[in-house]
This record gives structure tokens, sequence and C-alpha cells, in this order.
């Protein structure tokens, strides 16, 4: 079941202004423009599904020309995406469970931070549809936070307060992926936001055309 904690804070941050503000005081602006730049790359024309789109805030760090397409679950995300970015791509509101497996065409699907919100029978649909989502030499591309043994105690203390009810460990996370792709780049990123923090990326093509 998708599952997170939405009570004190994390309640809060279910609206969408005060998640943009929370996200900038991090380091997640920061965060965001790192992660475009050197594993995204975007490039007029492209097309992007944005799985879990929260209110939008990925475009914002895309240039015009890019063809987007986001959902999310949250309904308010969705209402304040479409009038903050007007124009600029396209909204739905919708779980990821209900998405079906078929074949798409896109170049680039995103699911940014959504995978520690899913069980594991979730995130498996999620792979599934993202593999289908994809054309022939696109990519999915994932961030999440990560359960590493290496980081501090303040990066797992305040991992352990995020909203997300299934954080893994980068192995889990990979296994997952892997269902569906077999070239799959990761790193783990330490020092993303501006407190200590712990986020977990993977870059996985679908093969049969050539990689970017």
């Amino acid at each position: 079941m998708h599952a997170h904690d939405d009570s004190g804070l994390r309640a809060l941050l279910t609206r969408p202004r005060l998640y943009d503000a929370f996200q900038t005081l991090i380091g997640g602006d920061r965060w965001r423009r790192w992660y475009v730049a050197h594993l995204l790359r975007p490039h007029p024309g492209q097309s992007i599904l944005d799985i879990g789109c929260g209110p939008g805030t990925m475009l914002r760090f895309l240039p015009a020309g890019v063809h987007y397409y986001g959902f999310d679950v949250n309904p308010r995300y969705i209402d304040y995406a479409r009038r903050r970015f007007a124009g600029r791509g396209q909204f739905a509101a919708q779980r990821v469970e209900a998405v079906p497996v078929a074949a798409g065409g896109f170049d680039v699907v995103m699911a940014n931070a959504i995978l520690h919100h899913l069980d594991d029978a979730e995130a498996a649909h999620l792979i599934e549809v993202a593999w289908a989502q994809c054309k022939p030499g696109g990519f999915l591309l994932t961030y999440d936070n990560a359960w590493v043994s290496d980081q501090s105690p303040a990066a797992r203390w305040l991992i352990g307060r995020d909203r997300g009810r299934y954080i893994r460990s980068p192995e889990a996370y990979l296994a997952l992926a892997r269902r569906k792709f077999d070239r799959i780049d990761t790193t783990v990123h330490h020092d993303g936001y501006w407190i200590p923090y712990t986020l977990f990326t993977m870059k996985a093509w679908r093969g049969g055309g050539s990689a970017a």
C-alpha cells in the first residue's frame, strides 16, 4: 500500500507552497540543479514523464521546449502545478498503482523521491510502468533517501523522520530496478542537501537504442 505519515510537520508538507518552501530551505533547489545538469541533461524536444511529480517543482529546472507530463496522487499538488506551470506541461491526479503497464513513447521517465513511499509490490509496478513508458534507448531516473552503513547519525535521524515508510538500502532499490532494467548507473550522495542527508540515484536504460 502507498504509505506515508501525514501527521504534524508531515501534514503541512502536503500543502504545495509549504512543501516548496521547505525544499528550498534544506537545499532542494541546489540538489535539483545538480541532478538535472548531471543526470537528466534535458534538451528541447525531449519527452519526460514525471511519476509522482508533486507540485511540479522539477519544471522550474527544465528548459523551455521539453514535452513534460506529470502525475501525482495529491490533488492539491496537481491543482497548484496546473496554475503555476500553465502551458508548460500536462498534469493529472493519479495513483501509480492505477497506471496501466502500456507502451509509451517517453525519452525519460522520472520517479523522484517516490520509491521510498511504495511497498515492494507498488514499487515493482512502478518499475514495470517506467520500463513500458520508456522508448528503446530511453531511461528511468530516480532518487530516494537511503540507509547506508557510513551515513552520519544526524542523517540517519533525519531520514528516519521522512514521510515515506519504505526507505531502503541502495542494494534494495537496485534490486527493484533490475526486475526490468539491465544497465543501471548508481550513486550515493551525502552532500546533496544543506542538511546531513543521504540520497541514492539510479539511471537505468531501456535497451534497444543508444544510451545518453
